[in-house]
């Protein structure tokens, strides 16, 4: 059967339904993000290829309504029942762990520079630019009689990273945005460069993240002499890095060693 070609806007909406569906899958089923991930390269992929996008996405859909199918019949058969012993709906719970999900990363400061932006992506800015502008000088005090003074290069490359993915310029974006703002404001539109370059911020801030993560760690552990205040702002550091990662699920998207 012939299926009708979708228009760029319905690609969108489909590609966002499908994404939606397998966070679905990932917080109602305990899944890995892996799934999604691989979703994102078969869809890149599709793009570069030339594949009929329309057909595509079809048996997407159904490939994950399929996984879910299967999940829902073993959680039929266990006969799982909400706490107040009324069964729920896979629909109903899927809804309720997304909308909880949401509001974890809504805490963090929403920095809108584009009408078309994903909320996650505004979210993700606001928290960076909030590490840079409330936690970065006080943590490199900290730092200043450890291996890890400003003058070090493992500081100053992280530094210069949170600047690149951070930072807020004249357009309300940092640099590590402006291409995929550019590419938000062509048309038509690339929807395959947008796609990577929202891919790419949200990996490169996961890496930078797990990064920062792993010298905090070395710190808190290898410098016992650092005085009381010291530790305690430390620890309040590494608890708003840990909860950024947390929030964004970013546990998963860490640098290959």
């Amino acid at each position: 059967m012939q299926v009708k070609k979708l228009t760029p806007g319905e690609i969108t909406e489909v590609v966002n339904k499908i994404r939606k569906r397998y966070d679905e899958y990932s917080y109602k089923f305990f899944k890995s993000r892996s799934l999604k991930i691989a979703f994102e390269e078969r869809y890149l992929n599709a793009l570069e290829e030339s594949v009929d996008v329309s057909n595509f996405l079809l048996a997407e859909i159904g490939a994950i309504d399929e996984l879910i199918k299967r999940e829902e019949e073993k959680v039929a058969s266990g006969s799982v029942r909400s706490s107040g012993g009324d069964s729920m709906s896979f629909s109903d719970k899927a809804d309720k762990i997304i909308e909880e999900n949401r509001k974890k990363i809504l805490k963090y400061p929403e920095i809108r520079f584009h009408k078309d932006t994903s909320e996650e992506i505004r979210h993700l800015l606001g928290a960076l630019n909030n590490l840079e502008q409330k936690y970065w000088e006080n943590l490199i005090l900290i730092l200043k009689d450890t291996a890890y003074s400003r003058n070090s290069m493992t500081i100053i490359n992280l530094e210069s990273k949170l600047r690149y993915l951070g930072s807020i310029g004249k357009d309300r974006i940092s640099s590590g945005l402006s291409r995929y703002l550019y590419h938000l404001n062509l048309f038509p539109r690339d929807y395959h460069a947008i796609d990577r370059e929202e891919k790419d911020y949200i990996l490169e801030c996961a890496f930078f993240l797990h990064d920062l993560y792993d010298i905090l760690l070395r710190v808190a552990t290898n410098y016992p002499e650092l005085n009381e205040q010291s530790r305690e702002s430390l620890k309040e550091i590494m608890a708003y890095v840990s909860g950024v990662i947390e929030n964004f699920r970013l546990k998963d998207l860490k640098r290959r060693k």
